[in-house]
């Protein structure tokens, strides 16, 4: 369970730095690292509802644009949301098969310990994406490597 929690601790980080890059940048609405953005938060509070036992069918996993204001909503909304969920969830229920649709209203059944690890690993796949647009378009990239994380709490 520590890992998992650390997992989505270091997600919430990562997402405020680069967050932060994407401010410095100026990047507009309508642009694919926005878009990414955008995108990767969705997908995140999708995950989250799915796992509180909610449908997530009517929330949008893409969007043509994408405001930073509305992805920094979005961050504050899911790090609470996570950490929330986190203090209820009991050990023994990391394997625990949980059932939901797909935004297109498709059934499927994953294990909690699962979709943790999904959700950890699209995020970070997006935020690479994120940072290599950002590099390319001249701007600087937000470093959010884990042992980055874990230096500044080990430190804290």
């Amino acid at each position: 369970m520590k890992t998992m929690r650390a997992l989505f601790a270091h997600m919430d980080w990562a997402n405020r730095r680069l967050l932060e890059a994407l401010q410095a940048a100026p990047v507009d609405e309508a642009s694919k690292a926005a878009t990414l953005f955008l995108h990767l938060l969705q997908a995140e509070n999708i995950w989250l509802t799915r796992l509180r036992g909610e449908s997530s069918e009517g929330i949008e996993l893409w969007a043509d644009k994408a405001d930073l204001a509305s992805c920094e909503a979005l961050i504050e909304a899911n790090g609470n949301g996570f950490r929330a969920w986190f203090d209820a969830l009991q050990e023994d229920s990391l394997d625990k098969p949980i059932a939901y649709r797909s935004q297109s209203g498709a059934p499927f059944e994953s294990s909690v310990r699962d979709i943790l690890l999904h959700a950890a690993l699209h995020g970070q796949y997006h935020r690479g994406q994120i940072n290599a647009l950002l590099r390319t378009d001249g701007f600087e990239p937000a470093p959010m490597d884990y042992i980055l994380y874990a230096r500044l709490i080990e430190n804290a």
